[in-house]
């Protein structure tokens, strides 16, 4: 028979049955008798053939399975078809077909009823398959319709059966597949990790090194778009770290470093050898190194937002430099991440290309919407690709089921159904269809055979022509757009945030504390950025951890370079100095200096010291020089820094005894030595003239043996000799 539509009849070839079930109203869901609490099932599609209908199919298949999930045995089950014949009106409404009852919900059918089982105990699954006649459709227009499959069973002790889940998906009805106009859809294909490479060259688990492997997530990806026109979307983290892993690693753990499998190690070999071979003629848009999250980072410390954007897309740009068609200066935001501040940030720091939700971006003319476009930032331009959220979705919800076969089910129809859509109303309109841009998740972990189901429906479906993003960028001038931040997505908590900070600041130190810090300041830095990562948002305690046990690490490098001073020094004179010890017990060559500041200034000044240079496990005396302006204690306060002088631990104190007197001082003493020496000489001629007296007349009796005055300073009177003896 000619099929020109899909719409339930109000009679089939069973309509006993069919009045018994009633025909519901559109978008009306079933007046049911609901299920026991402790009857529950899941069902899912695994299949559906074929995937278009056309006036040529007499038969449309449902196949999936189905699980008792509650307590007691259900009975009976029977698998019953059910289709809506109310062509779906909105691309949004394609992706909620599956959860909401109360959209396209139509009527359930006797006809093509597959028994799946008499009796399914709780836990087990079964499989079912229903076969729908075209005879049970009448003519409508070419669209996309809902159709799905019931599941009904008795619970225990009841004869009666109740429908205890539902599966449902989408099918376009079109007069013929030749005729449709071609959408052209362009595909990002990111290859993106969680960060887990340390500083040390470790890494923190297995799981990266694992999902390199041969059948494992990202060889999948790697090899699904190996033969297709894909635009890959490389973060140069995953690229460094497959690298470490090809020469042989370690995974760090509580008792040192654990030896990875040799296995994994060829594996990643093999996996970067494969990159450079799929890539070579491909574009490949460099992402900023390990992909910091924008959103978080401008939201709670806009400096260091500025600071980690640059370093990212400079390292980009580095590493597409070792790419033959490589670009750099490309973003890659959540729709909660595209605000004015985010984009300032991303366009101040060199970037060029912004890929984002479609939702999160409006044009100012709503007759230019589209997938390309162009958003004003200060008197700068960023170039907006905007994934479609249709297309893009499906890819998302495909990756996070459970069962491989049913993602790719649930893929394949929603991508024929979402293009077929924008085919049809192209065609109603006389006009070209827009460009679509699809991107999967950015670190999608898909089941080895959906990247290439994917591909395959890109790239065989009659009305899709696969297309070069980069050729269609260049195409002509995109449209103006504006942002509009959709708040899908979570950003990295505050912690995360402060803990990136703390270990940026420790890097830093640490960097410029080292005599030839070049090589440790491009790896400490490219953890900061690790630290940073969305990739830490579903696991952010995760991402504290990471950077905080770095941070921990450079605290204990940093406390491995020290000084000691004494309780108290001494001045001798009016400018003296003091010597204070610096240790280096690193093993590499330090440059530091030493900030010593009095309690008060205005009576002890204190010479800057040079930079000190020290070699590895060197300990040093380095000299101090203050100048006393006045006499007496002044503590001082002695603190280790960097070239640049950032402090490197707690500083010390102590004390510097000044015991100069300063000029005024040694006029005194001077003045009062003069008035003692005259005060001697004084008593002494008083003593001379008397004895001058004695030598005419009779002589003093002698003083006691021993005893001599305490203003003469000759000797006593045993130790002078006598004249005689003088003689």
């Amino acid at each position: 028979m000619r099929l020109t539509g899909l719409r339930a009849l109000a009679a089939v070839s069973a309509p006993a049955a069919v009045a018994a079930v009633g025909l519901l109203a559109p978008g009306t869901a079933a007046a049911e008798e609901a299920a026991p609490e402790n009857v529950t099932a899941e069902s899912a599609l695994t299949a559906v053939e074929p995937g278009v209908l056309t006036p040529s199919d007499d038969v449309l298949t449902l196949t999936g399975t189905v699980r008792n999930t509650g307590d007691a045995p259900l009975a009976n089950v029977q698998a019953l078809p059910r289709f809506s014949g109310n062509r779906i009106e909105a691309r949004t409404e394609i992706r909620d077909i599956g959860t909401d009852e109360e959209l396209y919900w139509g009527a359930r059918y006797d006809d093509g009823y597959d028994p799946v089982d008499d009796l399914l105990e709780p836990g087990e699954t079964g499989t079912f398959t229903v076969r729908l006649s075209t005879e049970l459709l009448e003519s409508d227009p070419a669209g996309v319709y809902a159709v799905g499959v019931d599941i009904l069973a008795s619970p225990p002790d009841s004869g009666e059966r109740v429908r205890v889940t539902t599966s449902r998906t989408v099918v376009p009805w079109v007069e013929s597949t030749d005729e449709l106009p071609a959408v052209p859809v362009a595909m990002l294909w990111p290859l993106a990790a969680r960060p887990s490479l340390l500083p040390d060259g470790t890494v923190t688990d297995e799981a990266l090194p694992e999902q390199l492997a041969a059948g494992q997530p990202l060889s999948a990806v790697l090899e699904a778009g190996a033969d297709a026109p894909v635009t890959w979307a490389v973060d140069p983290d995953l690229l460094d770290t497959a690298a470490i892993l090809a020469e042989g690693y370690q995974v760090a753990s509580p008792d040192g470093p654990i030896d990875g499998t040799q296995a994994n190690a060829d594996a990643a070999r093999t996996w970067r050898e494969r990159f450079d071979q799929v890539t070579q003629d491909n574009d490949v848009w460099m992402l900023p190194y390990a992909v910091p999250d924008a959103g978080a980072l401008t939201k709670h410390d806009r400096s260091l937002a500025a600071e980690l954007t640059e370093q990212s897309l400079t390292a980009s740009g580095a590493a597409a430099e070792a790419l033959p068609s490589a670009t750099s200066g490309v973003a890659w935001l959540d729709g909660a991440s595209v605000t004015d501040d985010v984009l300032t940030t991303l366009a101040d720091a060199g970037a060029e290309t912004v890929v984002v939700p479609s939702g999160s971006v409006e044009p100012v003319d709503e007759d230019e919407s589209g997938a390309l476009g162009r958003i004003a930032v200060g008197d700068r331009t960023l170039r907006v690709v905007a994934a479609d959220g249709g297309l893009s979705s499906a890819i998302a919800d495909a990756v996070a089921a459970d069962d491989p076969a049913v993602g790719a089910a649930g893929l394949r129809q929603r991508w024929i159904a979402e293009t077929a859509m924008v085919a049809l109303a192209a065609a109603d309109e006389d006009t070209e269809p827009p460009l679509l841009v699809a991107a999967p998740p950015l670190r999608w972990r898909p089941a080895d055979s959906l990247p290439q189901s994917l591909v395959g429906t890109w790239t065989t479906t009659s009305w899709i022509e696969p297309v070069d993003l980069a050729g269609q960028q260049g195409a002509g001038e995109a449209p103006e757009v504006v942002a509009m931040p959709s708040g899908d997505g979570a950003l990295l908590p505050e912690a995360n945030v402060a803990a990136t900070a703390r270990l940026s600041d420790d890097a830093a130190q640490y960097t410029t504390l080292l005599a030839e810090p070049d090589d440790v300041g491009a790896t400490l830095g490219q953890a900061t950025l690790r630290a940073a990562s969305t990739g830490w948002r579903d696991d952010p305690d995760g991402g504290v951890a990471y950077a905080g046990g770095i941070a921990d690490q450079l605290t204990g490098l940093l406390g491995r370079v020290s000084i000691n001073a004494p309780e108290s020094v001494t001045l001798s004179s009016r400018a003296g100095s003091f010597p204070l010890t610096v240790t280096n017990e690193l093993p590499e060559a330090v440059d530091v200096r030493l900030q010593v500041r009095a309690d008060n200034p205005d009576r002890l000044r204190i010479s800057e010291v040079e930079t000190q240079e020290m070699a590895a496990g060197e300990q040093k005396l380095v000299e101090v020089t203050a100048e006393a302006v006045a006499n007496g204690r002044v503590p001082i306060e002695v603190q280790l820094t960097t070239a640049d002088g950032r402090p490197i631990g707690p500083p010390v104190s102590t004390v510097v005894n000044a015991t100069e007197y300063g000029t005024i001082g040694w006029v005194i003493v001077g003045g009062a030595g003069a008035l003692f020496l005259a005060a001697i000489v004084r008593k002494t001629m008083r003593n001379r003239r008397p004895r001058r007296r004695r030598r005419r007349g009779s002589e003093l009796p002698p003083a006691p043996p021993g005893v001599g005055s305490i203003l003469d300073d000759r000797p006593p009177a045993e130790a002078r000799p006598t004249q005689e003896a003088a003689r």
